[in-house]
C-alpha cells in the first residue's frame, strides 16, 4: 500500500512539474512576483479581411443628333440627358490569419527546452499585415471616342444656280448660259439625314459584302477586315444619336477585422458620391454580416490566472455575406474564422517543445 502511495506521489510531482513548466497571464496584468525564468509576449490570432472593391464611375453623353433618333433611324433606347453615376462592379474578399492586440498574453517558463523554442520563435520575422490604409488605384481610364469628341459635320454647303446671260457681241445680242455658286447654311436636321444616310450605306455596302454582290472574290481575311471597318463607321455614326457611355474603373483594396460575428461596416458606397472606406450614412453602409455553425463557446480568458499551459484560439467555420440596405447583395461562402472560435489551454508540456508561431504572434 506504501509503495502504491509512494509511485503516486512521485506521478503527480512529474506532472505537476511538467505542467508548471508555463504559467500564462494576460498581458498588462502580471502578478508582482512573476515566475522565475524567461518569458516571451504573444498574442492570439484573429481572423482579418482582404476586400478589392471594384467601383466604376459612369458618364453618359447625349448624342448630337438625339433629337432626331427616332424620325430618321427609329432609335428609342437612347440617352436622352448627359449624366453621371458611380456603380459597385464587384467585391471580393479573402480571409487574412493577423494578430489580435485585444488578447494578448505573457508566458514563463525556465525550462531551458522551452525558453530556447522561444528565442527562436523570436528570431523569426512575423507576418506583418499590409497598410491598413485603404489604396486606390485606377485600373482603367476612359476617353470620350476620337470620332464622337472631334466630329463637325461642316455647316455650309455650295449651291450652284444656272442661268442665262444676255450679252451685246459684235453689235449682236446674244443668251449665253451662266451658272452662279453661292453658300449656304446648312440646317441641323439636314446634318442629322447626312448622318443617318452615313448609317444606312455602311448597312447596305455590309450586306453587300455578305451576300456576295462585289465582282471581286475577295479572301476571308480581306472580307472580315472590310466588315469590321465597316461596322465601326456605322457605330461611329450611331453614338451620334444614341450617345455614348464611357467609364472610369477603379479599385479599392481595404482591411476590415471583425470584432465580434456581430455586422461590421467594410464601407460606405453611393451612386452619386462613390465610395468611402469611413465615412457614409447609415443608408449608405454596406456591412459583412455572419451566420455560426456552432453556438459560441465560453472563453477560458474568465477564468482565474495564471494559466498552467498556452492560451490559444479556435477556428470556427461562419457563412460570410455583404448585406446593405436593400438586403443580401453578395454570398462570399463559408471561412474559417477565428472570431468564432473559443480561447483554450493547450498542454505546457508536449513531447517535443510547442512552436509558438502555430498558437499566436511573438510580439
Amino acid at each position: 500500500m506504501m509503495k502504491k502511495f509512494v509511485v503516486l506521489l512521485a506521478l503527480s510531482v512529474l506532472l505537476l512539474g511538467a505542467y508548471a513548466q508555463v504559467q500564462v497571464y494576460p498581458y498588462g496584468n502580471l502578478p508582482e512576483k512573476a515566475v522565475k525564468g524567461s518569458s516571451v509576449t504573444y498574442a492570439l490570432p484573429t481572423t482579418t479581411f482582404k476586400m478589392t472593391v471594384s467601383v466604376s464611375r459612369v458618364q453618359e453623353v447625349r448624342g448630337y443628333f438625339a433629337d432626331y433618333a427616332e424620325s430618321l433611324l427609329g432609335l428609342t433606347n437612347i440617352i436622352h440627358q448627359t449624366n453621371s453615376y458611380y456603380r459597385l462592379n464587384s467585391v471580393d474578399i479573402e480571409p487574412l490569419k493577423t494578430a489580435d492586440m485585444t488578447q494578448c498574453f505573457v508566458a514563463f517558463s525556465s525550462n531551458a527546452e522551452t525558453v530556447n523554442a522561444w528565442n527562436a520563435a523570436q528570431l523569426a520575422v512575423p507576418g506583418e499585415l499590409p497598410d491598413m490604409v485603404p489604396v486606390s488605384y485606377q485600373t482603367h481610364t476612359a476617353e470620350l471616342p476620337d470620332f464622337f469628341k472631334n466630329y463637325a459635320d461642316i455647316s455650309y454647303t455650295q449651291q450652284s444656280e444656272s442661268f442665262v446671260d444676255t450679252k451685246i457681241i459684235d453689235g449682236v445680242v446674244t443668251q449665253v448660259p451662266a451658272s452662279h455658286t453661292k453658300t449656304v447654311s446648312k440646317s441641323f436636321e439636314s446634318k442629322a439625314r447626312e448622318a443617318a444616310d452615313a448609317i444606312m450605306k455602311s448597312r447596305k455596302d455590309q450586306y453587300a459584302l455578305v451576300a456576295g454582290e462585289q465582282e471581286t472574290p475577295y479572301t476571308g481575311e480581306a472580307l472580315q477586315a472590310m466588315l469590321a471597318e465597316l461596322k465601326n463607321w456605322e457605330n461611329n455614326y450611331m453614338s451620334l444619336f444614341a450617345g455614348v457611355t464611357i467609364e472610369d474603373t477603379m479599385v479599392y483594396v481595404i482591411y476590415v477585422t471583425p470584432k465580434n460575428l456581430e455586422p461590421t461596416v467594410a464601407f460606405y458606397f453611393d451612386v452619386n458620391k462613390g465610395f468611402d472606406a469611413e465615412n457614409g450614412t447609415a443608408s449608405d453602409a454596406y456591412n459583412l454580416s455572419f451566420s455560426r455553425f456552432y453556438s459560441k463557446f465560453r472563453e477560458n480568458a474568465d477564468f482565474q490566472y495564471p494559466h498552467y499551459g498556452y492560451l490559444t484560439r479556435s477556428c470556427r467555420p461562419v457563412h460570410v455575406s455583404l448585406t446593405s440596405k436593400n438586403g443580401k447583395l453578395h454570398d462570399f461562402g463559408v471561412f474559417n474564422m477565428y472570431q468564432a472560435g473559443a480561447i483554450e489551454v493547450v498542454n505546457a508540456a508536449p513531447k517535443a517543445p510547442l512552436d509558438i508561431k502555430t498558437i499566436g504572434f511573438v510580439l
